[in-house]
């Protein structure tokens, strides 16, 4: 059988609610030359269940995974290298592609072959799946040096395999913010290609490792680009500090019921 042309590695850690919703955006893509790396990060609830099912259906998913929780960045690494496309890209098991983003991003970068990696806009979409507006983050005009303090990258990402090995792959310890340091260390040696069409849905939800490891998060993400300016020479004229950004929520109040 022929090797795939894109390879997604997509780790599934208690998404049972939304997994197929993007298991289906999947199904749906105009371009059908994928393979889906379905690694079950541990799971406890029904998303093997719900992956397995799928698999059985089309043998473009493939199930991998041992039980364990072993968290996104190694799973994430582990899946991908047993990647057999030329492309390979990522997709959260709560979020969602459009139909045509493989196609789109593929012509992006077929049309420009000097391009290691191609990454498009997105909308952030709510629990229910309604779409809360444009993602503000692949808005920023991409450069190298401007990826150092923001991460405009972010969604949908689509990468030259070859570039993705020879920078060495997602890497494990880099936790909570791998996705960041690759495309740090993808921006260093390759030129990088951003397509103005939002073609990634992401999902704002309660629980997820984005809301509740937020620090974490800040605190990796700044550990990456320090390691950026080092590598690229920058550390004994530049400084990173660390900013820290407060969004505020408006909820409503709990009301005191009063005593009978």
């Amino acid at each position: 059988m022929a090797p795939p042309l894109v390879s997604i590695a997509m780790p599934i850690f208690n998404t049972e609610r939304f997994l197929p919703a993007a298991l289906d955006s999947l199904l749906a893509q105009t371009c059908s030359d994928w393979e889906a790396l379905l690694w079950d990060d541990g799971s406890s609830d029904g998303s093997a269940r719900i992956a397995a099912d799928y698999a059985a259906r089309d043998p473009r998913f493939r199930l991998l995974g041992d039980g364990r929780n072993h968290g996104q960045a190694a799973a994430l690494a582990t899946a991908l290298a047993q990647a057999r496309g030329a492309y390979l890209g990522t997709l959260d098991s709560d979020d969602a592609l459009e139909p045509q983003a493989l196609a789109a991003m593929l012509a992006l970068l077929q049309a420009q072959p000097a391009l290691g990696m191609g990454y498009s806009q997105y909308v952030e979409i709510d629990e229910a799946g309604n779409v809360l507006g444009p993602g503000r983050r692949s808005l920023t005009p991409y450069s190298p040096a401007g990826l150092l303090v923001e991460f405009m990258t972010f969604q949908f990402r689509l990468v030259r395999a070859d570039a993705y090995r020879a920078v060495g792959g997602f890497d494990p310890a880099a936790a909570y913010a791998e996705d960041y340091d690759l495309c740090l260390r993808l921006s260093e040696r390759y030129p990088v290609g951003h397509l103005p069409q939002p073609l990634y849905r992401y999902r704002i939800r309660r629980g997820s490792i984005s809301q509740s490891s937020r620090l974490r998060q800040v605190q990796a993400s700044f550990a990456a680009a320090q390691r950026a300016l080092r590598r690229r020479g920058l550390d004994r004229e530049q400084a990173l500090s660390l900013g820290l950004r407060a969004r505020h929520v408006l909820r409503p109040k709990a009301i005191a019921v009063p005593a009978p």
